[in-house]
């Protein structure tokens, strides 16, 4: 498939948009029927985000990358409203690195992740259709000699009423890219918005669907070779010496590596390769974790519960109120390591040349790739090229690129393009995983109210280990206790505390990061201390909104579209339960109730209802689509996934050692996009971190038991009922 690259010279300067940043081309295959033209035609870019064909054909070029949340519809969406463009004439593809595109957090970032494209870059994007659509204008006003203001544009065509004439997008696209873009545009009325908030389709579902679309793990490169790897199994361990006389007799063997920590075969197959490094005969030097185990160190965490940690939120005194409270509830909740388990194992083509270095890689920060290639190759800045494709799933995994530097290393040994693909066991036991995390809570309650909580979270984060310069205090890692200190609930007195334990093996950003922690813990807590107040769990939690909230909005209305029954009702002949929890993170609001029965001494989930209040909503369908993938990843690791380590080596493989949620086991999903009284909210991930515990609370009312450590799986459920909760007065 023909695709074209982007070069540095090829930039305009746009000074509608601000922003300093990176400078690499890369480039994803057209969409359209350009794709498999030999010359493509001309194009005149209007902006840094925008070429127009002759045709009237829009190339927009998008800086963020698509790994099924829809940002290649969304995006453009917003860029067309402003544009008064015809969205079906859009073509995607991925932007260059440059500063034209670092358009996130005030133009100094540009990634893909933590729910922030859409909502991050809402105002860079209108800008840039509203500069577009100025220059259109101001181009078509000097061809008929009238002013701006007698034009209107319509569905991508300016039209001047007055004398009857109009021209396409693509008629006046040369005359206005030789203008200087505006310094400042007139954005629209959300009152007038014609696009934003419709559900146009998805711009990659043809590609999907017919099978053209390209992702990492298919590029093709003339004359290269393909890369299987063996890493040591356990983490900071080395190779200590092989013995591959056996893999180089194998057919179709070019070369084995030693890359210190790892060993790669590289043949003329994917296969081939793969048959001669299982060949390889290994010995590792294990190293310090030899005898680390992912037990050992939950014990040490247990042991640490009760320790005064650095406050990430103290209001009231909530120590004393606890001392003198007459009834405490306290309970302690484990969250496990846990895999990314992309569709796409990791990947990279590397192709490390005298004069330069194209790098293929599914990433969700081409700039940290480019960085890489640098440190890696020795190379300069400029004669590096990442070509970002569509990724077979993200989830934070590809913020970490390792991958991609043992690609670069193994093609600077072959002197030729190397293509590495990692085996589903090596991305399963290499991964960087959520942290295994341990929450301690503790709340006072009286006379149906809760007087004070102390929730201390034990753990370490990604943000410490990764992006340490984030950090707004270089003693609280928020990426640990995220979404304990933004409970919308009204209680005078609490205290959060983060005990920083150091995670020896390899940790990362894992779809919604702390909040998956923290939305499990302090949800599953809300049910323990209505229980203990004897109260409804829903009546429990809207007696702590504030009247008119977000919170409550969110509460009230997935509590109406589920039709929540209070206790164990019957149906379909079976005993069942609505569990409900309700969390902030990203910036939305969402609620989500569990209808849950006990088969086979595990919970099943019916039915999911979920309401999220996002604020200004781009595109519903797309939102609901990722309130059920979110809903989807948490279910699956709530009930069944569970990364241990035993002698510093993951326990799990394959997916019949880590296996995610079947069908058969997914409940139907139904979700209400609220618009409330808030700014844009983030739409990836907020849907993950409640469901967990809307499930644990449905089995404690179905079983008696209080699920305090994941997954679900570990132990055998039996429905009896309810005893209680752990209450210590």
């Amino acid at each position: 498939m023909t695709t074209m690259p982007l070069s540095r010279r090829g930039l305009i300067k746009s000074t509608a948009l601000a922003g300093g940043g990176f400078a690499l081309a890369f480039a994803l295959p057209l969409t359209t029927r350009y794709a498999l033209a030999e010359t493509p035609p001309e194009t005149s870019r209007v902006t840094a985000f925008l070429e127009i064909y002759p045709d009237g054909t829009v190339r927009f070029l998008n800086p963020f990358a698509e790994m099924g949340q829809g940002v290649y519809t969304a995006i453009p969406q917003v860029v067309a409203e402003e544009m008064d463009a015809d969205l079906a004439r859009f073509i995607v593809m991925q932007a260059p690195v440059a500063p034209e595109y670092k358009v996130l957090f005030d133009g100094t970032l540009r990634f893909t992740g933590g729910s922030t494209s859409v909502r991050g870059s809402f105002g860079a994007m209108r800008n840039a259709g509203a500069t577009a659509r100025a220059m259109l204008l101001t181009a078509a006003a000097e061809r008929w000699g009238v002013d701006p203001s007698e034009l209107a544009v319509e569905n991508h065509v300016v039209r001047h009423a007055a004398s009857d004439r109009e021209a396409g997008f693509g008629d006046l696209a040369q005359q206005a890219a030789a203008l200087e873009p505006p310094r400042e545009v007139t954005l629209k009325d959300e009152k007038d918005f014609r696009l934003i908030g419709q559900s146009p389709p998805r711009t990659d579902t043809p590609l999907k669907v017919n099978g053209t679309a390209w992702f990492g793990i298919d590029t093709k490169v003339e004359g290269m070779v393909h890369a299987a790897i063996r890493q040591c199994p356990v983490f900071e361990g080395k190779v200590a010496s092989i013995d591959d006389a056996a893999a180089r007799k194998l057919p179709g063997v070019v070369d084995v590596v030693n890359l210190d920590n790892a060993v790669a075969a590289l043949a003329d197959s994917w296969w081939r390769a793969k048959k001669a490094v299982d060949a390889v005969d290994i010995t590792w030097d294990e190293g310090p974790l030899a005898d680390f185990s992912s037990e050992g160190m939950l014990n040490d965490q247990m042991a640490r519960v009760d320790e005064t940690g650095v406050p990430a939120e103290d209001e009231g005194d909530a120590p004393k109120a606890l001392r003198g409270a007459e009834t405490v509830v306290e309970a302690t909740y484990v969250l496990p390591f846990l895999a990314h388990a992309t569709m796409e194992p990791m990947n990279c083509t590397a192709d490390v040349r005298a004069d330069g270095c194209d790098v293929w890689a599914p990433n969700q920060g081409a700039d940290s790739v480019a960085t890489l290639a640098e440190q890696v190759t020795g190379l300069p800045h400029d004669r590096i090229r990442v070509h970002t494709p569509y990724l077979g799933g993200g989830f934070g995994r590809r913020f970490i690129i390792d991958y991609a530097a043992q690609a670069m290393l193994l093609s600077m040994k072959a002197k030729r393009p190397v293509k590495l693909v990692w085996s589903r066991e090596e991305d399963t036991t290499h991964d960087y995983y959520r942290p295994q995390t341990v929450v301690k809570a503790r709340g006072a309650v009286k006379d149906g109210r809760i007087q004070a909580t102390h929730i201390t979270v034990v753990g370490d984060g990604p943000l410490r280990r990764h992006m340490k310069q984030f950090l707004a205090d270089p003693d609280l890692d928020e990426s640990v206790f995220e979404g304990l200190v933004t409970k919308p609930y009204q209680i005078e007195a609490r205290r959060t505390d983060y005990v920083y334990h150091e995670i020896p093996v390899p940790i990362g950003f894992w779809r919604s990061v702390g909040n998956s922690v923290s939305g499990y813990a302090y949800e599953s807590f809300m049910d323990e201390m209505a229980h203990a107040a004897g109260a409804d769990p829903m009546d429990f939690r809207l007696a702590h909104l504030g009247e008119g909230s977000s919170a409550r909005g969110v509460l009230e209305k997935v509590r109406d579209i589920a039709g929540y029954k209070k206790g164990i009702y019957d149906a379909d002949g079976e005993r069942r339960v609505m569990g409900i929890a309700l969390h902030e993170s990203f910036g939305s609001m969402v609620g989500e109730i569990a209808e849950v029965s006990i088969e086979a001494g595990a919970p099943k989930v019916h039915k999911v209802w979920c309401a999220i209040d996002v604020g200004t909503v781009v595109n519903p369908a797309i939102v609901k689509a990722q309130l059920m993938s979110a809903i989807a990843y948490g279910l699956s690791a709530a009930l069944i996934e569970e990364v241990t380590l035993e002698k510093g080596r993951v326990q799990q493989a394959n997916f019949d050692t880590y296996p995610f949620l079947p069908p058969d086991r997914m409940p139907e999903v139904v979700a209400e996009v609220l618009t409330l009284d808030r700014p844009m909210g983030g739409v990836g991930e907020p849907g993950t971190p409640p469901i967990a515990a809307a499930v644990a609370n449905a089995v404690f009312q179905l079983t008696g038991e209080r699920v305090r450590r994941l997954p679900f799986g570990r132990r055998e459920l039996k429905q009896v009922e309810a005893e209680g909760a752990t209450v210590k007065g």
